[in-house]
């Protein structure tokens, strides 16, 4: 009887997989194919120490470092970036507020998007951290796309020729790219 049964349940199984509803499958629609990949990078990071400001002089309290990138002025990049978001994390140190500034400029040095961001005070014993986020979207994302090249700039309000402390930049950026067949 058992054996009957499952004989039974196969028999019937089968016989609605052939009789099951198929819908033609359309071709065409592989016209309409959207791939939206995200790149995770690093983007800058960096150590800088009250001897950093102290070779600059007193009058001049910039630190100031160019890195140069042209993932984004390819033709690919141009054509299909549709947004950005940047990450900063800052660890300070020093005991009095800086401000870091992130200028991206073209070959000719001009400005087509900034970032200012200030880094809150801390102490050798303990260092305070300060995160941003910088979202960049469809509006101003073309401003990115022209810019070859970044130059950071860490300002501080006062000399720091009797402060001991480190600033510690990480930062990462995420591409959103939108590819269409």
């Amino acid at each position: 009887m058992k054996k009957k049964s499952h004989l039974i349940f196969l028999f019937t199984a089968v016989i609605l997989l052939f009789t099951a509803c198929v819908k033609d499958t359309d071709f065409d629609q592989s016209d309409d194919i959207l791939l939206t990949p995200a790149i995770v990078l690093d983007f800058l990071f960096f150590n800088l120490g009250s001897e950093n400001f102290t070779d600059i002089g007193v009058n001049n309290l910039v630190v100031s470092d160019t890195t140069f990138f042209d993932l984004l002025i390819e033709d690919f990049t141009i054509d299909n970036l549709i947004k950005a978001d940047f990450y900063f994390k800052n660890t300070n140190s020093f005991s009095i507020q800086l401000n870091t500034q992130y200028q991206f400029l073209d070959e000719n040095n001009d400005v087509y998007y900034e970032i200012i961001i200030p880094v809150n005070s801390g102490s050798l014993s303990n260092p305070v951290i300060t995160e941003h986020i910088e979202i960049i979207e469809e509006g101003t994302i073309v401003n990115l796309t022209k810019a070859d090249k970044v130059v950071v700039n860490v300002i501080a309000p006062s000399s720091l020729d009797n402060l001991d402390g480190i600033l510690n930049l990480q930062s990462k950026t995420i591409y959103y790219l939108s590819l269409e067949q």
